[in-house]
């Protein structure tokens, strides 16, 4: 496992809000609805009857359709990233975080196989702002409860990049790494990608899609890079080139607050 770095200060998160827990651990999910996002790895990894034969499991293609769903009953609870969790301000759904899950997952950008200069490129950019603590100050920027008053810092350098460019396949329902707002893409991975762009001297766009939808751009050479909250695992990783590792995601259990 790839040690997490830039988010590791707590101080930078909003507090989970109180609540007694209506589910401990996975095993109190047997017998409920629980709800995924389509083709994220919490869909795979529920998917599996063997280890979960007694879940019913309900997919949403976004984020803020499985939110609603939880708060409107419609499944008994959700499981998604934790961080996302916490900045989307759950108390206002009447949702709370019931029980995080053990480990988390490598987060990662994804390239075409081959793309490995490309793929080097934000590799080398990866390292650069580990080092330089600009992850850290994107990381306490992002990891905000209060997401409406957040927004993208100015970055001067955008207006001189010149040339074709770069087609970049994100979601446009994920905050706080994604999402569009005001009619401008905004939130933690736009971010990194501009960065991306000033690093290599070479415009992006962006265009959103959902979760189950992103990494089918790079096969269909409809994206030069999948940027899109991606965890890392080998059948992906059979298909796609992944960078350096920018990001460390743990995932939690929510359910309407008790």
């Amino acid at each position: 496992m790839v040690a997490f770095f830039g988010f590791s200060a707590c101080t930078t998160t909003p507090e989970e809000p109180a609540t007694v827990a209506g589910y401990t651990n996975l095993e109190d999910l047997d017998g409920h609805t629980v709800g995924v996002v389509t083709g994220s790895t919490m869909d795979v990894m529920l998917s599996d009857t063997d280890n979960f034969p007694n879940i019913t499991l309900v997919r949403y293609r976004t984020p803020s359709e499985l939110i609603k769903a939880v708060e409107n009953g419609t499944t008994d609870c959700g499981i998604t990233d934790t961080v996302q969790l916490m900045t989307l301000n759950l108390e206002k759904h009447g949702l709370a975080i019931d029980f995080n899950l053990p480990g988390g997952y490598d987060v990662a950008a994804a390239f075409r196989l081959k793309d490995e200069k490309l793929s080097q490129q934000f590799n080398d950019f990866i390292i650069q702002i580990k080092s330089d603590g600009t992850v850290d100050t994107m990381m306490a920027r992002w990891c905000s409860s209060k997401m409406d008053t957040v927004y993208m810092p100015e970055l001067a350098d955008l207006a001189d990049l010149k040339g074709h460019p770069l087609e970049i396949a994100t979601l446009s329902d994920n905050a706080p790494f994604s999402f569009y707002r005001d009619n401008i893409w905004t939130g933690f991975e736009v971010e990194l990608m501009l960065r991306f762009s000033i690093f290599i001297g070479r415009p992006v766009h962006f265009s959103g899609y959902t979760f189950d939808e992103v990494l089918g751009t790079l096969l269909n050479d409809k994206a030069d890079i999948a940027c899109a909250d991606l965890f890392i695992t080998p059948d992906r990783s059979n298909r796609v080139l992944y960078s350096t590792p920018y990001y460390f995601c743990k995932t939690s259990c929510f359910s309407k607050a008790r």
